[in-house]
């Protein structure tokens, strides 16, 4: 195993050769040794172009995959990769997953439902009044605060969970060697991130300085490993927004904090919330979309099926147990859109259903 992931690590670290070309490599010649020592025409005949080979043979001559593995190793690093038993299931979900990651700390915490949460590096008092607030609630669920150890939201996320005693996860937009490790100002927080029983990953090899072009990666890992993306602040140009873009493309939630109009940062969250993300405004509204309903407490016990209509009841037994999307409703109760569109905002009011996010409903009767 140890000789496949060391010519692995070797092989992400060549100019050109992301995870697309990478795992068409790996498709073609079954294991990283092999695509290491492939001959020009072996490559050409794997689908790569004349540049992206003459880069490959020109750089591995200067790789030595057998240092590579053994200072990672020295310098207290561990390495996961895509075909490893341990490797988070839901990040293989996405577009051009890392073949690699390099990682310190406890990789458990991986098994666990995770929560992104990002935004602009310049925090007003606003967001660290309600974070904690909005926060703190979610932690107790055991689900994971995920970041990308920035200044600003991102450093916050993490201490909020660090203070409630739970789980989180700094994503690294350059490698994991400490003297590395970006930005130097949270070397600190990365350190209690591990010392409390946290995580802290990277695809870039552990002696790669942080680069402008690495952090769009890296939030598309923030946003892979999470099942929801919250958006806390962020301007116009905002990379918390490329989070979000991220987030819809590989089909996860994103949910966004409103904020005043003649706010800077709150105008990124505000255009979200506008094209559809979900606005943030108590815990539960973010318990709701992990399937964890508080509301449920609240049941309508003593309900009247003689106040509901038929529809209302079809729509109702429909989502006895369940959550659906509104396609699903429609689908199930074969109804037309316009009709099952008004009955469930009618019952909504009346406080029979909810939307829980995404136009995915739950039903707060008890038939």
């Amino acid at each position: 195993m140890q000789q496949q992931t060391k010519h692995l690590m070797a092989l992400a670290q060549i100019d050109g050769l992301g995870p697309v070309s990478l795992q068409k490599l790996l498709d073609y010649f079954n294991n990283a040794e092999a695509c290491f020592k492939a001959s020009f025409f072996d490559l050409k005949n794997a689908g790569l172009d004349k540049k992206l080979i003459n880069n490959i043979i020109a750089q591995r001559q200067k790789l030595d995959a057998e240092q590579l593995l053994s200072q990672t190793l020295k310098e207290g690093i561990d390495v996961i990769t895509y075909f490893d038993k341990a490797y988070p299931k839901i990040l293989k979900e996405i577009y051009a997953p890392p073949l690699i990651l390099y990682y310190r700390g406890d990789l458990s915490i991986l098994k666990y439902q995770s929560l992104a949460v990002v935004g602009s590096r310049k925090i007003s008092p606003y967001a660290q009044n309600i974070l904690p607030e909005l926060l703190n609630e979610v932690i107790n669920h055991q689900i994971v605060i995920t970041s990308g150890l920035a200044y600003g939201v991102d450093a916050l996320a993490h201490q909020i969970a660090l203070e409630s005693k739970g789980l989180t996860l700094a994503v690294t937009g350059s490698g994991l060697a400490w003297d590395y490790i970006y930005p130097s100002g949270n070397k600190k927080l990365a350190h209690t991130i591990i010392d409390n029983g946290g995580l802290i990953i990277s695809e870039f090899s552990p002696f790669i300085k942080s680069m402008p072009f690495n952090f769009p990666r890296r939030n598309r890992i923030i946003s892979g490993l999470s099942k929801a993306s919250l958006i806390v602040e962020a301007s116009q140009k905002s990379g918390a927004l490329i989070t979000a873009k991220y987030a819809l493309e590989q089909g996860r939630e994103v949910m966004a904090i409103p904020g005043p109009i003649n706010l800077e940062n709150a105008v990124g969250t505000n255009y979200l919330i506008k094209n559809g993300a979900k606005p943030i405004t108590s815990a539960e509204d973010i318990l709701e979309s992990y399937g964890i309903i508080k509301s449920l407490e609240k049941l309508i016990n003593n309900f009247d099926t003689k106040q509901a209509t038929i529809n209302e009841l079809i729509i109702l037994k429909t989502l006895k147990g369940v959550t659906l999307h509104i396609d699903k409703i429609i689908e199930h109760c074969t109804l037309d859109t316009s009709v099952t569109n008004s009955l469930l905002m009618q019952m909504e009011l009346k406080g029979w259903v909810k939307n829980i996010g995404s136009q995915n409903f739950i039903s707060l009767v008890k038939l």
